[in-house]
């Protein structure tokens, strides 16, 4: 049984900053420009060679010391403050050497160079080839160690699955637990992942994940709310939340995440009863099947569009006879039947969906996994089901949603890593007051 106070805690949730305008966007500009000036670098690789230069003591040692020093590195990090300043070097060159004794890897100035940076919540621009994996799970080590959660980011589930593992020895050798999150695991599993001091997941696993605590809190999402609730009834350990709260994240391919994907926002639905709209989509895939492509209707490939024509519009007259009185009206009409003509030219079984027991699976296009969870909106999932000769199931609802922009700015320790961020550094300071630095290539290229 955990105290009120410590649930409120662990998932209390934080507002992000406000994105700055006008003449505080200037000033928070300029600060952007300084923080990640040259001198950041060079400070940088002067504490790389400072933790090599301690490479020959820390060997010396035997696994049982080294073990020892780590424990007393975690908790001086824990301490926080001169303390962990202090300890931050010599924490390296003992990390440093743990890698070498469980993986058989030991990182280069460049790769310590790295997880400082993510450390002091800069995003770290490394080439292709460089050792970011091993250099993100050295920030995760660093971070971990305040005792807060630490979530390492990465793009797909094969990836979070195998780094996790490959670095599971060098953070049990530093005291750490470690989990992962992929798609396929029951919310039971889940729990279990987010207590370890490190956990791997995808942005859209963590988001999902997010936004299912704030359904399952309700009311109880506000913190102060919660805990004064708790004073009167005792709270059981996290409440049947999943997280145990936002504190540090690493993100791999950052700019994916943070730029490219950033308003997409993920959405959690689910389903309506609405028997009209299932009569109204499988009588539209009906009225839409003798349309022809190029007589009745044209496509526009680049948009996605479909566009009735006139001679489509006067076939529609006869065919729309038999809709419910509702859907007979010039614009309904078009739309179900539009919607039902845009299943047919734009969404194949293989490539967007396949049909697997009598039910339509959405498939990645990028990564061809398959997403037996997830629908489309606003009817199109139903008109794919009806072109398929499907039962067509009910249509989901809207219940929580948020972008993945507003999500990632509400750790209060954001970092990453990517190979390609100069480009974006002004948008990566002004969103996220995330500052750019490029580290140098271990060889030259």
């Amino acid at each position: 049984m955990t105290s009120p106070s410590e649930v409120a805690r662990q998932t209390a949730l934080r507002r992000p900053p406000p994105i700055h305008k006008g003449l505080d966007a200037w000033v928070h500009g300029v600060t952007g420009t300084w923080r990640r000036r040259s001198g950041v670098l060079a400070g940088l690789r002067e504490s790389a060679m400072r933790v090599e230069g301690l490479a020959a003591e820390v060997a010396a040692w035997t696994d049982h010391a080294l073990r020892a020093r780590l424990l007393e590195h975690s908790r001086e990090f824990r301490r926080g403050g001169a303390a962990r300043r202090s300890a931050m070097e010599p924490a390296l060159a003992a990390l440093r050497e743990a890698a070498w004794r469980t993986m058989g890897l030991r990182p280069f100035p460049e790769q310590l160079m790295g997880a400082m940076a993510m450390n002091a919540g800069h995003l770290a621009e490394m080439a292709t080839g460089e050792g970011k994996t091993l250099t993100a799970g050295l920030a995760a080590i660093l971070r971990a160690w305040n005792g807060r959660p630490c979530h390492v980011v990465t793009v797909n589930d094969y990836l979070v699955e195998r780094d996790e593992r490959w670095l599971g020895p060098l953070m049990g050798f530093c005291h750490l637990t470690h989990g992962h999150v992929t798609a396929p695991m029951s919310p039971e599993d889940r729990r279990e992942a987010y207590a370890r001091d490190v956990t791997y997941g995808t942005s859209k696993e963590i988001v999902a994940d997010f936004l299912r605590d704030r359904l399952r809190a309700g009311a109880d999402i506000d913190a102060g709310r919660r805990l004064a609730r708790g004073l009167v009834r005792p709270v059981p350990r996290g409440a049947g939340l999943v997280q145990r709260g936002l504190h540090s994240a690493i993100i791999d391919e950052a700019d994916s995440v943070l730029i490219d994907e950033a308003v997409t926002p993920l959405i959690l639905s689910a389903p309506r009863p609405n028997a009209a709209l299932r009569e109204v989509v499988a009588m539209a895939g009906r009225i839409a099947s003798p349309l022809e492509l190029g007589v009745h209707y044209t496509v526009d490939e680049r948009h996605r569009e479909v566009e009735i024509t006139p001679a489509g519009e006067a076939r529609l007259d006869e065919l729309g006879r038999e809709l419910p009185p509702l859907w007979r009206g010039l614009q309904r009409r078009s739309e179900v039947v539009r919607q039902a003509l845009m299943a047919r030219e734009f969404y194949r079984e293989g490539r967007q969906y396949v049909v697997v027991e009598g039910k339509i699976v959405i498939v990645d296009e990028f990564t061809g996994r398959q997403m037996p969870m997830r629908t489309w909106r606003q009817g199109m999932h139903q008109a794919i089901e009806a072109k398929e000769g499907l039962v067509i199931s009910d249509p989901s609802e809207t219940i929580a949603r948020i972008s993945f922009q507003r999500f990632f700015r509400l750790y209060p320790h954001l970092a990453g890593m990517t190979g390609t961020a100069s480009e974006a550094r002004a948008e990566f300071w002004q969103v996220y007051g995330l500052p750019v630095v490029t580290m140098p290539t271990h060889r030259p290229c």
